[in-house]
């Protein structure tokens, strides 16, 4: 099966993990101290001690179940132990928190293998390239041991997205909507500041459902950094209600990152970025409608 190096897969997660830091909306001095703790145990499993770095990395499950670079290390030193079961289970989860974490699609797609589920093995790789992983040994590996599944040369071809952040720059909150109304328009940048402020849980909230969103998406593909990407995926704010369910309104638009064009724009209504199940919904609605744009573009 193919195979690719722990100092180097540890290397590459744990370095785009910290980059990403900065841009998702847990408590970003938390998330530091959990990947200290995560680079610890990574020390510890490079030095050949593997129930050391498992016990470290217990210190960051006892405080959360969402930390995906922890699954991933908890993988690769399962994985050094040869207990593929276990490796395969954390690189998974660290999937599911993650999903544009191609290493961990990579390693699970090789942990599936190794146990005979090839079905799973090439749904990770598959995802793994989408991801920006280079998967070329993988899918050669892959096609020698099982037949590939079908819709494999339009997943390849998927457009690869990165969700960026809100764009706020044509929206200024008033009085008004601070209010719950969505009427008027006059400046007040320190109204605007407070909603933003205030919505940002909410606003990290959104991003998390729109990773989900197109990484389960057939149509697209979900990278970890702009520079990977075909699109910049950015809903432009135009309207955000100021109270406990926050609908929130504007264009939803992907920004060819060569170019700088958009090359799809069209205007969405979420109905609370406050709330999982309402994002699910909307995002649901809002791909079919995308997933048939990004058909017609490979005509």
């Amino acid at each position: 099966m193919f195979s690719f190096s722990l100092r180097r897969s540890l290397a590459l997660v744990l370095c785009f993990s910290i980059m990403a830091l900065a841009s998702v909306g847990l408590a970003q001095e938390q998330q530091a101290e959990w990947m200290e703790i995560v680079r610890a145990a990574e020390q510890l499993a490079q030095q050949g001690q593997p129930e050391q770095a498992l016990a470290e990395l217990q210190k960051v499950f006892s405080q959360t179940e969402e930390f995906a670079p922890a699954y991933f290390v908890a993988g690769m030193v399962h994985a050094s132990t040869g207990d593929m079961a276990k490796a395969y289970e954390n690189m998974v989860q660290a999937t599911v928190h993650d999903p544009s974490m191609g290493m961990a699609h990579r390693m699970a797609s090789q942990g599936a293998g190794a146990m005979g589920n090839f079905d799973a093995s090439w749904e990770h790789a598959i995802k793994a390239h989408q991801a920006g992983t280079d998967m070329a040994d993988a899918f050669a590996a892959l096609s020698s041991m099982a037949e590939a599944p079908a819709g494999l040369e339009a997943a390849m071809a998927a457009p690869r997205v990165w969700v960026g952040p809100f764009d706020t720059s044509n929206w200024e909150a008033t009085e008004a909507t601070a209010g719950g109304s969505a009427s008027g328009r006059a400046s007040d940048a320190a109204s605007t500041a407070r909603v933003l402020s205030e919505a940002a849980p909410d606003i990290a909230r959104w991003g998390r459902a729109a990773k989900k969103a197109f990484a389960n998406s057939p149509a697209f593909g979900l990278v970890a950094r702009p520079e990977q990407a075909k699109y910049i995926l950015q809903l432009e704010v135009d309207d955000m209600a100021d109270n406990t369910r926050r609908r929130t309104r504007g264009y939803l638009k992907l920004v060819d990152v060569q170019s700088g064009e958009e090359d799809y724009r069209r205007r969405v209504t979420f109905s609370d970025i406050g709330s999982d199940g309402d994002l699910i919904r909307d995002f649901d609605r809002i791909l079919s409608i995308m997933e048939e744009w990004a058909a017609e573009q490979l005509r």
